[in-house]
């Protein structure tokens, strides 16, 4: 077993899931739910708690050997215990800075103008932008402005590519222009 199993973390919200289930047998499958995580860790957790493969290769246990086993290694404390406490630390610190960093996110526009930029089509583009089939030209007064412009041409961009590629290639000539010698 690693010194700090993957799954150790998980620990925590899978006992409860466990206690709370009404299956008699857990398999493979089930403890990959609990866990969150791939049919190998899944494999590991199983063998770690001693279970021994049954018919077939198969690893299924009873829901009240596991729990017990799980609790067992949960109380030992050891590596499992110490990334228990190392993720719970670990997410007391990042609940503290999501205030700091949610207060720098910079708005580009207030909450009511929000739909509209997001959904801006080609057709619908700010009175600001002009799009031609060979330049965009944006006029803008201060950074706030030009972020809502710009994002606007992202948005129009996502929205309706088809409609602006269109556009663009509906104007180029069939062939590229020779090149001019520098």
């Amino acid at each position: 077993m690693p010194a700090k199993p993957s799954w150790a973390w998980r620990l925590p919200e899978a006992l409860p899931a466990l206690r709370a289930s009404d299956e008699e047998w857990i398999d493979r499958a089930r403890v990959e739910e609990l866990f969150g995580c791939s049919k190998t860790v899944a494999w590991r957790i199983l063998r770690s708690c001693g279970i021994q493969p049954g018919p077939g290769g198969a690893l299924a246990c009873r829901r009240q050997d596991l729990l017990e086993r799980l609790e067992r290694v949960a109380q030992d404390g050891g590596p499992i215990g110490r990334e228990v406490s190392r993720r719970q630390r670990l997410d007391q610190i990042l609940e503290r800075l999501r205030p700091a960093v949610i207060a720098n996110l910079t708005k580009v526009v207030r909450d009511d103008h929000a739909l509209a930029l997001v959904n801006t089509r080609f057709e619908k583009l700010p009175p600001n932008v002009t799009l031609t089939p060979h330049s965009l030209h944006i006029d803008f007064f201060g950074t706030e402005d030009f972020l809502q412009a710009f994002g606007a041409v992202v948005f129009a961009l996502n929205n309706d590519y088809e409609a602006i590629s269109g556009f663009i290639e509906s104007a180029l000539p069939r062939s590229k222009p020779p090149m001019s010698p520098v």
